[in-house]
């Protein structure tokens, strides 16, 4: 009777601890790759051209967008926020004041989705966000 029970209860708890270890691998599938296609792009807005650094930018949107598209569980507002903000810094580097308010409106979108009926933020507010979190980056 001992090892009936012993079996049964050493089942359920190794395939409830194997489950709760394959969810925490599936939350965690995509951070290195968000990661590596985000820091790429604010290192290219930081040390390269303006269109390199829109094409990286451009490259980690499509990667969080695909992302999206391909798993349902996959939430990249906060990631799509900071790289259509940080598209608009390069946009307004350029001179180019409708494709920054494009930017920017998704942007908005996206980092409207994080918060929970929050004030509304400023152009500027949105823009320092991405600076300071490139800052921290910096000093990492």
């Amino acid at each position: 009777m001992a090892a009936v029970l012993g079996l049964g209860l050493g089942g359920y708890l190794g395939y409830s601890s194997a489950d709760q270890v394959s969810n925490l691998l599936k939350s965690d599938q995509y951070r290195l790759p968000t990661f590596v296609a985000s820091d790429f792009a604010r290192l290219q807005f930081k040390h390269g051209d303006t269109d390199h650094a829109r094409q990286a930018v451009m490259l980690q949107i499509h990667l969080l967008e695909q992302l999206g598209l391909a798993d349902n569980t996959f939430s990249g507002d906060r990631d799509l926020a900071f790289a259509y903000i940080r598209l608009a810094m390069i946009e307004e580097a350029v001179g180019q004041p409708e494709a920054e308010q494009r930017a920017l409106t998704q942007a908005r979108v996206h980092y409207n989705q994080l918060s929970s009926g929050g004030a509304d933020v400023t152009d500027d507010q949105l823009k320092n966000l991405v600076r300071r979190l490139d800052q921290a980056a910096d000093k990492m």
